[in-house]
């Protein structure tokens, strides 16, 4: 007996003294400092990367008026812009570049990073989307810029509010700024300011945007473009932390018929529209929640009144009877809001498509097809 208790003590003295925390080597202080600093230093190496990348590929555009020597007098206009392909073409907004559209003979200047500047002239233009091509003159002779090359271009389909965001530009002339944010929200629609037709699918972000952004460049975090930045929300021309860029889905769209001198081509459906809030419902009767938009008013002869849809029985939009069809589906695709309709008209289709629509007529669904036009201009 006193021999097993003797081993039990023995036996528990060893499980003491292996478990003491003098015998663990404990790390230094020094190695928990770098452990914790790791993350942050990782992220502002990946940001100074997309930096010294991106702004190979960021120029500012400053337009000036030519004296009467022809020589380059007062500024008119700036702003930012990126290269598109290896021919020299750079992306911007339509409204950087628009007092070159009605100016007599302006002069447009591009500026590298390295302080080289180009002259450029118009290529297109899309005031509905507010871009724009502009292209350095005779860049193929010129080693400086073949040596500049396109940026990468991401799926804007693919952004969800939250995912990190990167805005390189010249604000209020101070060139090649970078600022950081997050997509604050999608699918945002908004004035072109040049015609009465809305940008679809915006992109807001709380990265700072001011005057002599628009043009440049929205990145991801992997430094792939996912917008063209082009308008502030502010009551003072300054950052308020509501910015929106074009989606480049859009662009994509968009420059590769103005690259090759056409106009490109909006479809639509020739109709108005209301988005069913509370309200609404109510007065057309209809159930608590239900998703869809209530047309009001079928343009005589378009592609909806061709194809049977039907807008509100009034004469009169001052005495709405809340009784149009209502859409709720365009090829599958569901319809919450009037934004909703634009987005997928300007990214999913072109005049001539022939497209499914779901409507509500009478608490019946119809199906009813639509031959897509080109929208007026």
């Amino acid at each position: 007996m006193i021999m097993k208790l003797y081993t039990f003590i023995t036996i528990l003295s060893l499980f003491f003294v292996s478990c003491d925390n003098d015998q663990w080597d404990t790390p230094e202080e020094s190695d928990l400092v770098i452990q914790e600093n790791k993350p942050l230093e990782d992220s502002e190496n990946k940001y100074k990367d997309i930096y010294i990348k991106s702004t190979k590929s960021v120029v500012q555009i400053d337009l000036y008026s030519r004296d009467l020597s022809g020589i380059p007098d007062n500024k008119i206009g700036t702003g930012s812009g990126f290269l598109w392909d290896n021919n020299g073409n750079i992306l911007t907004n339509y409204h950087v570049i628009q007092p070159a559209v009605s100016n007599n003979n302006p002069i447009i200047v591009v500026r590298t990073i390295n302080n080289d500047e180009y002259l450029a002239n118009i290529v297109g233009l899309d005031s509905s989307a507010d871009l724009a091509i502009i292209k350095i003159y005779n860049p193929n002779n010129d080693e400086k810029i073949n040596a500049l090359s396109p940026l990468e271009l991401y799926d804007s389909d693919l952004i969800s509010p939250g995912d990190l965001t990167i805005a390189i530009g010249s604000p209020f002339d101070q060139e090649f700024t970078m600022t950081t944010g997050i997509v604050s929200a999608i699918g945002r629609s908004l004035d072109s300011t040049f015609t009465p037709y809305k940008i679809p699918s915006v992109i807001q972000t709380d990265a700072a945007i001011n005057p002599g952004n628009s043009g440049g460049p929205l990145l991801n975090k992997d430094g792939k473009v996912i917008g063209i930045n082009t308008q502030i929300k502010s009551s003072s021309r300054q950052n308020s932390g509501v910015g929106f860029a074009v989606p480049i889905n859009l662009a994509k769209r968009v420059v590769k018929n103005i690259i090759n001198g056409k106009n490109h081509k909006y479809s639509y459906l020739g109709i108005t529209a209301l988005n069913l809030d509370f309200g609404t419902r109510i007065r057309a009767d209809i159930e608590e929640n239900f998703k869809g938009i209530l047309i009001l008013n079928v343009l005589s002869n378009g592609p909806a009144d061709k194809s049977g849809i039907l807008g509100d029985s009034s004469s009169s939009m001052s005495s709405i009877n809340y009784d149009g069809d209502i859409i709720t589906k365009i090829d599958n695709f569901k319809i919450n809001t009037f934004e909703d309709l634009i987005s997928y008209l300007a990214l999913n289709t072109e005049p001539g498509d022939i497209v499914k629509i779901e409507v509500v007529r009478d608490y019946k669904y119809l199906n009813l097809e639509v031959n897509l036009e080109a929208r007026p201009d």
